[in-house]
């Protein structure tokens, strides 16, 4: 006879397969694909060369932006802000399919925003999505004043030291609304950011279709142990 298999077990299982996929589409930084082939110099995203500016003092911050000089900064103390950006910023907007002849719209925010001090729960609602959006960071300099910084999130998974080169700008509305509440905390001037984000490495329909390609590939080599093992168990007396 028999034994029948454990409903719940299956259950267990199929919620596992699910969070993990989830996980694939949404979480699970793609960046470092992209910045394979950045290689060393000035531009923004790239591996920061000898000519690229460490800044140190707050005072320095103004002086690069004037002169569009290519900065970034050493590795130290990040503080998360409560503020994230998509990656990719075409995608930003209504997106309109038809599902079985029913009309549906999604939008799709440039920006999420959170409280500030960051709640966990939003933070982990940040870090969930952060396979499309950037989270921003306050990264302190050696005089213990603080910069608004914007990278590639994977770079906080990797702990690098050396952050990509980029460039001081001006913040945008949404940027500096965030930072205006943040410097009641912090020594950090809402008026620039360095942004070292390589913007336009990444094509969300793009990015959508690789994270498809990993979930199809890790269902292919699940199923084909699964049946490999099937293969190998010894046959039930009687057989």
């Amino acid at each position: 006879m028999k034994k029948e298999s454990f409903p719940l077990l299956i259950i267990l299982r199929n919620i596992v397969c699910v969070i993990l996929a989830l996980l694939v589409m949404l979480s699970a930084p793609t960046g470092w694909l992209y910045d394979l082939w950045a290689g060393e110099g000035m531009g923004q995203g790239q591996r920061p060369g000898a000519d690229v500016q460490r800044l140190q003092r707050q005072e320095d911050i103004e002086t690069c932006f004037l002169s569009s000089t290519p900065s970034t900064v050493n590795g130290g103390t990040l503080v998360a802000c409560p503020l994230a950006r998509l990656r990719d910023v075409g995608q930003a907007g209504i997106h309109t399919h038809h599902n079985s002849g029913v009309k549906r719209s999604v939008s799709v925010s440039e920006y999420i925003y959170a409280d500030y001090p960051l709640p966990p729960l939003q933070r982990f609602i940040q870090g969930f999505v952060g396979g499309y959006y950037n989270r921003y960071y306050l990264a302190e300099l050696e005089d213990g004043s603080w910069l608004c910084v914007y990278f590639d999130n994977y770079l906080v998974l990797t702990g690098a030291d050396n952050y990509p080169t980029g460039y001081v700008r001006y913040t945008t509305t949404e940027e500096r609304r965030m930072l205006k509440q943040m410097a009641k905390d912090y020594d950090v001037d809402p008026v620039y950011i360095l942004d070292m984000y390589r913007h336009g490495k990444v094509s969300w329909m793009l990015d959508v279709l690789v994270r498809i390609a990993v979930c199809v590939a890790a269902a292919v080599i699940v199923w084909g142990i699964k049946k490999a093992f099937s293969k190998c168990k010894l046959p039930t007396h009687g057989e």
